[in-house]
């Protein structure tokens, strides 16, 4: 019904608001008055935190040692809270999330297969969710009553998630699940490096060696290269995903950072040195042919350029 799906939208919108470490007591208290106007209010914010949570923790943990927490969480205490019993989700419900995780790689139905080459690809799924799959990446979608689960095997792909309370939205990749209700977020999974970006909403991304989420709200990111620690940082709700538009943006990006992107694009290795795998690049490259965007390239960014047919290596200014 409409007035059912307008109550599952508030308490959507107050569920991403009060994720946000900065949110004000004013905005608590009118979300206190929110839930006391009608029973429907607490019974839908109350499933959406069941929704959210429903996760194994021995499944779903980030080692605290591998994560750099966002800045500024000492208010956090400080502000009012409503009760925290969703922290400690039932095991029954534990144990079904984790039986349908665990059968559903065996599962005859594998889902339907996306790749892509030179160009990237816009899927419009049958739930109303958008993807948008970036150059060589590779995914499979398989929807079901209960679920929407996606695989993104390799590359980039940037989701417009469809609310739907009742059916969770989960991408799998490298090793790590990110559960979503109805958000807007980019996710990088190439080689050794993984990353999350939220445009909009709430996101929860799980290691399967880690006993909890990392939780991320918009401009919240979370990113990985092989056996490095893990950083969660901010960045730019505007500038995510921009290469939707033809644009690569980069705000003090190392070179190590640019390299694995570049290889994505140029479908080959982009081997950077060791001295210059921490010089730092601010600009935008257009998202063109080998050569055009390694003539971007060598105007703007710190680095010596020697391409090959089989691998383009950048190196800092002067070494050998």
């Amino acid at each position: 019904m409409m007035d059912d799906r307008k109550v599952e939208q508030e308490a959507l919108d107050w569920f991403t608001r009060l994720q946000d470490i900065e949110a004000t007591e004013a905005e608590w208290r009118a979300f206190t008055d929110w839930v006391a106007a009608s029973p429907r209010h607490g019974a839908a914010y109350d499933a959406l935190e069941r929704l959210w949570v429903d996760l194994d923790p021995v499944e779903v943990a980030v080692e605290p040692s591998l994560i750099t927490p966002m800045a500024n969480p000492a208010n956090d205490d400080a502000r009012p809270r409503r009760r925290r019993g969703w922290l400690y989700p039932a095991a029954g419900a534990v144990a079904a999330v984790a039986l349908a995780v665990a059968l559903w790689p065996h599962m005859a139905d594998q889902g339907d297969l996306y790749r892509t080459t030179d160009q990237p690809l816009t899927v419009r799924l049958a739930d109303g969710s958008n993807v948008q799959l970036n150059r060589h990446s590779e995914m499979r979608v398989r929807l079901a009553r209960a679920s929407r689960h996606i695989v993104l095997a390799d590359g980039e792909a940037a989701f417009d998630v469809a609310h739907d309370a009742a059916r969770p939205f989960v991408v799998e990749a490298a090793g790590r699940e990110v559960r979503v209700l109805g958000t807007a977020f980019d996710i990088v999974s190439h080689d050794d490096a993984f990353s999350v970006e939220v445009e909009r909403g709430v996101v929860a991304v799980t290691a399967r060696s880690a006993t909890a989420p990392v939780r991320l709200t918009a401009g919240g990111r979370v990113r990985q290269v092989g056996d490095a620690a893990a950083q969660v940082d901010a960045v730019d709700p505007g500038a995510i995903a921009a290469w939707r538009s033809g644009v690569l943006v980069y705000r003090a990006a190392t070179m190590a950072e640019v390299g694995q992107d570049l290889s994505r694009y140029f479908g080959k290795p982009v081997i950077v040195s060791a001295s210059a795998r921490e010089l730092r690049f601010t600009g935008a490259l257009r998202i063109a042919d080998e050569k055009t965007m390694l003539a971007q390239l060598r105007d703007f960014a710190p680095v010596t350029i020697q391409a090959g047919p089989a691998e383009v290596r950048l190196t800092s200014p002067g070494e050998g």
